[in-house]
């Protein structure tokens, strides 16, 4: 059975009724942000919902090692349920694009994670992200004020010129969108290096897109990474946000894209209810 594992910070009803639609075919395991608009109520609502957990443990700032660690919990809480055979990290964003038997029928027997791999050899401009500190979980980069903005820069300014380096070898990265077979899974977030690996990243700019993509390094899980997190998404438009927020014209290149999921896609939009609707395919 697959396992959506899902983290949200907004649109509480939304979020609910995505979980209502998920939840008919898949397990759903969601994380809301404790310092976002999703209350305590809303999570023993959501609690409420056949198929569906849903905690509230981490206040999440943009870029912190907090949205990392509500991923590998949730991640934890699947494994406890014996059903769950692959599972897919998502937003409250994100939605399938393909009826839920035919997801069923692509990862039925299927022991390859999919997922963006790059290798950071080949960006050395990002090396800063994990050879200096940052403290992303106690500044708000997200935070439009001159302060927070300012002081996020000064200290990796500060590093440079000080050539403070971390010893941390992290030679792959990529979003953390992904889907993966339980086995994998396991490896990933109760591997005893990996629990050290993950330690060693909460001072990390970003750590979600180094977590996972190095979880696997040296074993034979890395020869199946197909490098293809088969999500749909659009990065050259930016008047539309980045990625953008999907529309219903999206749709013919999102079918031929040959993906599983897309993001992002607005609960209340149209492209929503037709997406929803194929979901939901009997």
């Amino acid at each position: 059975m697959q396992a959506m594992i899902i983290t949200a910070y907004r649109d509480a009803e939304g979020t609910k009724r995505m979980l209502r639609a998920l939840s008919r075919h898949a397990l759903c395991f969601v994380h809301a942000d404790a310092k976002g608009e999703i209350s305590g109520a809303d999570v023993r609502e959501m609690n409420g919902i056949p198929n569906v957990r849903a905690i509230r443990r981490y206040k999440v700032n943009w870029g912190s090692v907090y949205h990392l660690y509500a991923l590998c919990d949730l991640v934890r809480l699947a494994l406890e349920d014996p059903r769950v055979t692959h599972l897919h990290l998502i937003s409250a964003q994100d939605f399938p694009c393909v009826p839920w038997r035919e997801m069923e029928r692509f990862f039925d027997g299927d022991s390859r994670i999919h997922m963006q791999y790059l290798r950071t050899a080949d960006y050395p401009e990002l090396s800063h992200r994990y050879r200096h500190f940052h403290f992303m979980h106690l500044l708000n980069y997200r935070d439009m004020s001159e302060w927070a903005q300012n002081w996020v820069g000064r200290i990796d300014r500060w590093q440079e010129k000080l050539h403070v380096e971390r010893r941390l070898n992290l030679p792959g990265k990529g979003l953390v969108w992904l889907s993966l077979p339980r086995e994998a899974a396991e490896h990933a977030v109760n591997a005893k290096e990996n629990r050290r690996l993950l330690h060693r990243l909460r001072y990390t700019y970003i750590p979600e897109e180094f977590f996972f993509q190095n979880a696997f390094a040296g074993t034979a899980w890395q020869e199946r990474i197909t490098g293809e997190a088969l999500r749909f998404s659009v990065w050259d438009e930016p008047q539309r946000g980045t990625p953008a927020l999907l529309e219903e014209g999206d749709l013919p290149a999102i079918d031929a894209s040959g993906c599983l999921f897309c993001r992002k896609v607005d609960v209340h939009s149209a492209l929503y209810g037709i997406l929803e609707r194929r979901w939901l395919e009997d």
